[in-house]
């Protein structure tokens, strides 16, 4: 048989003869943004570690330690990771997670194949909500990219990942061995002091779901120390140390929540508010107002509801940091509203409480309160 041989095709086998050989060779053009706001431009990052990344820049390799690396931009990005970064930084985990699927099905590079899947992850963690489903589902992802991908330097965020998925999917035995396992490789791999205090805090969230009060408590206290000695070391992950350091303190008064001790949590959270850190004063506003709605619903207490309402509302107020504070106020604001009902509050009150619970859903989608409140809007 005889193959025929047009202009037209001999001038694209020419092109691919000529220039193919000039694309596989091209090195891709990468960035390592590092924690102090450094930027290594012009490399090519070719091996992944926990303990960090090795880069090529010309001729010479070099290694970046994992606690100074803030992120990585990849050089010719596959559209599908483009997309899947912006519905990240928009707060939509739907579609995040369906185009860094796309993204590791359009590059042939191993390394962002892998970064792929784990934002893809990521974003199915983070969009999870109250779906025990679908935090199963991402659970199994992140177990399955741990086990392709054992010494990433994501390793240890995707171990944090794993445990809150397996917590969200009510999976809380494997969640807490699998915290307690980060916690014990941040000393003995070297992940740094704030892994440790991420992993004790999200430890003790998984403890506070399983219904261990009192270990949940000592975990929160341990996360709270844990990330005071961080601090002691000036470093980039400050301002998210001094959150979390928040977040651990609220942790404990809400395992006397979860006691029903709601006199204690009560006392707790006001001696909290009496804090000089703005940010403890509006947890500790908000903690209140969630200690005294619980004790009056159970109670149907109306001037107990009243009091809950001021402390809320003043949290909400004060919130000038984070907005989990705001984000639990509001939640209970609209709790307390629909509590008093149509006699103590006209016949507004369930349009009033409808609208807190969006502020919630639509102002801080990313609080632990907004699948509470979509639940909310969905009755």
């Amino acid at each position: 048989m005889t193959i025929r041989t047009t202009p037209s095709l001999l001038s694209a086998a020419l092109f691919v003869a000529m220039f193919a050989p000039v694309a596989i060779g091209q090195k891709a053009n990468d960035v390592v943004v590092k924690k102090d706001g450094a930027r290594l431009r012009g490399v090519e990052i070719t091996e992944f570690h926990f303990t960090g990344l090795k880069v090529k820049k010309g001729a010479d390799t070099v290694d970046v330690p994992a606690h100074q690396v803030l992120a990585v931009e990849w050089g010719d990005l596959p559209e599908g990771y483009v997309a899947g970064r912006a519905a990240m930084d928009r707060g939509d985990y739907a579609t995040a997670a369906q185009m860094f699927g796309e993204a590791e099905r359009q590059t042939e590079r191993a390394l962002l194949k892998a970064d792929a899947l784990f934002f893809q992850f990521k974003a199915a963690i983070s969009g999870v909500g109250a779906d025990k489903g679908a935090a199963a589902t991402a659970a199994d992802k992140a177990k399955s990219w741990l086990a392709a991908n054992p010494t990433h330097w994501r390793l240890a965020e995707a171990l944090l990942l794993s445990g809150r998925a397996l917590r969200l999917a009510g999976q809380g035995a494997e969640a807490i061995t699998t915290l307690r396992g980060l916690d014990d490789r941040a000393a003995v791999d070297g992940f740094g002091a704030v892994w440790s205090a991420r992993a004790k805090f999200e430890l003790a969230m998984a403890l506070l779901g399983e219904g261990k009060a009192s270990e949940a408590r000592s975990a929160f206290q341990a996360a709270s120390s844990s990330a005071d000695n961080a601090l002691a070391t000036p470093s980039a992950d400050d301002s998210e140390l001094r959150l979390l350091k928040t977040q651990a303190k609220v942790g404990e008064g809400e395992t006397y929540l979860g006691e029903k001790q709601w006199s204690k949590a009560e006392s707790y959270f006001h001696n909290l508010a009496s804090n000089k850190e703005p940010e403890l004063v509006a947890a500790g506003r908000a903690g209140e107002g969630e200690a005294l709605y619980m004790s009056a619903a159970e109670s149907s207490n109306m001037d107990g509801l009243r009091r809950a309402q001021i402390a809320l509302a003043t949290a909400s107020v004060m919130d000038t940091t984070s907005g989990e504070a705001s984000a639990k106020a509001n939640f209970y604001l609209g709790k307390c509203l629909l509590a008093l009902g149509q006699d103590r509050e006209g016949d507004t009150f369930k349009a009033r409480a409808t609208g807190y619970f969006q502020i919630v859903a639509n102002n801080y989608p990313a609080s632990r309160w907004a699948a509470a409140a979509k639940a909310e809007l969905a009755k």
